[in-house]
């Protein structure tokens, strides 16, 4: 059963009405599988029952803006408020109104020109909008990604999120709030949503999770014997199973330092952990030099991050899995990381529910840094990876997303952590199903007790016994420059 936990104003009647949930009060009973949706009552304690989606310390987070604008400028999150020393009519370009919940946007409200813009709350429709497709272009995707960012941060499930475009193309929130105005197209919005959301929790009970498949994308760095980088564009282009990522030196489009390995998604952690090899292989006899190191972890070199990227497929998405692989996998991985790199890899990339949906239906979950430097590291990855998302429900919700768990995070102080991880591996081991992943997973918690980091300056190649030469090979040269041709002067 669904109950929403509100004033109970015209919009909530109506949310009511077309969700067909119930009102909460404080003669609610609920049972453990109840579903209780907070919008902007912040002043009652969670009810002790049920699922709850908006807690109440998510809610006093986002209730003060300047609060919140520190709060979120601290976790890597650009959020500006109106200056008297700068008109605001004059800041942005244009305006986003994105609507999120379940740890995705659902609409996207674009204005162009001079949208007023004050220290007031912004909760309902701008004054001049127009609707655009979240996929429509890139600005938009990447409004829909920091919108989700920003709600994920605060701990919220459901909130209305604006944003500004300044001058030079640079996003920031203005506001986020959990309590919008719940009439016209942005009911309607929220309706489906929640509606969608709720038939999702009914087929999740019966699900068949034989049809869920793992997949990854692992980033490494490529290093010469005098210790520079050597561009992974000189070997690969962007597609195939090996590949370069997309960032470039200097955002020039063409020089791409970072390889990416990108194995056939299988069922089993173990059948994915032989595709990552077998992919390691393919980029091996393609480089096919000795004297050229793989690096990965957190930051091989100054400026540029490597992430270890798992992909799901196959079954429901929801905001509660994304905590979950949170809790009990990005912290794990985190607490193995170096930690002078992983700080320079943080809060810009591997922040908390750092998730991309993708073309073929499934999600990508990019908080883990580069795994791969471990190859026990990386066979306890994709099994945690597994067993979290099959039993994510039976596991207990370890939270976060306090400012202060999450300044521990990002400034990896995982003494401050330590209560926090030992709760990870209790649940983690409690479960009826680990038996069948315990010896993949035990060496990475064995690491955590012990307090052992990874070494992200071992060759990749050595630790995987991956072949630096291949005699006779039939391998593909090189990825050929196209040459200039001079003009010649008359």
């Amino acid at each position: 059963m669904l109950y929403i936990f509100a004033k109970p104003t015209q919009g909530i009647r109506r949310l009511l009405e077309r969700t067909r949930a119930q009102l909460y009060g404080k003669e609610t009973v609920l049972r453990a599988d109840d579903i209780v949706l907070r919008f902007g009552q912040s002043k009652l304690a969670d009810p002790t029952e049920g699922l709850i989606l908006n807690r109440q310390s998510a809610l006093q987070l986002s209730r003060s803006k300047s609060q919140m604008a520190k709060f979120l400028r601290q976790v890597g999150v650009r959020f500006v408020l109106p200056s008297q020393n700068q008109p605001s009519a004059n800041r942005f370009v244009r305006q986003f109104r994105i609507p999120v919940f379940n740890h995705q946007p659902l609409a996207c409200f674009r204005t162009d020109g001079k949208e007023p813009w004050t220290n007031g709350r912004i909760q309902g429709m701008p004054q001049h909008e127009e609707e655009v497709a979240l996929d429509s272009d890139r600005l938009i995707t990447r409004a829909g990604w920091l919108a989700v960012r920003a709600v994920h941060a605060l701990g919220l499930d459901a909130a209305y999120v604006s944003l500004g475009l300044g001058p030079k193309g640079v996003l920031h929130v203005i506001d986020v709030t959990s309590n919008p105005q719940l009439e016209g197209r942005l009911l309607e919005i929220y309706s489906e949503a929640i509606q969608t959301y709720m038939e999702q929790q009914i087929t999740l009970s019966r699900f068949n999770y034989n049809q869920l498949k793992l997949g990854t994308d692992v980033e490494l760095m490529l290093e010469n014997a005098e210790g520079k980088m050597v561009l992974a564009s000189r070997y690969f282009t962007r597609k195939g199973r090996v590949g370069c990522d997309d960032r470039s030196v200097q955002q020039d489009g063409r020089r791409l330092p970072l390889l990416e390995l990108r194995p056939d998604p299988d069922q089993s952690p173990m059948g994915l952990y032989v595709n990552l090899r077998t992919t390691m292989l393919e980029a091996a006899r393609r480089i096919n030099r000795q004297d050229v190191a793989w690096r990965g972890g957190s930051m091989p070199f100054a400026g540029y991050s490597t992430g270890g990227h798992i992909h799901f497929s196959g079954f429901p998405f929801s905001s509660r899995l994304v905590r979950a692989l949170d809790a009990y996998l990005g912290l794990p991985l985190m607490a193995v990381e170096n930690p002078t790199r992983a700080l320079g890899r943080r809060p810009r990339y591997g922040f908390l529910g750092d998730v991309r949906h993708k073309s073929y239906g499934g999600f990508e979950y990019r908080t883990p840094a580069s795994f791969i430097v471990d190859p026990k590291v990386t066979l306890a990855a994709f099994a945690l990876a597994h067993l979290i998302a099959v039993h994510y429900i039976e596991l207990p919700e370890i939270w976060l997303y306090d400012p202060q768990v999450q300044s521990h995070f990002y400034s990896h102080e995982i003494n401050e952590l330590h209560p926090y991880l030992e709760q990870c591996m209790v649940a983690i081991r409690r479960l009826p199903a680990y038996r069948r992943y315990e010896e993949q997973i035990e060496p990475l918690f064995h690491m955590i007790e012990q307090q052992e980091i990874w070494d992200e300056t071992v060759d990749v190649r050595d630790v995987w016994e991956i072949p630096k030469r291949f005699a006779n090979t039939s391998s593909v040269p090189a990825v050929k420059r196209r040459r200039r041709k001079r003009v010649q002067s008359s």
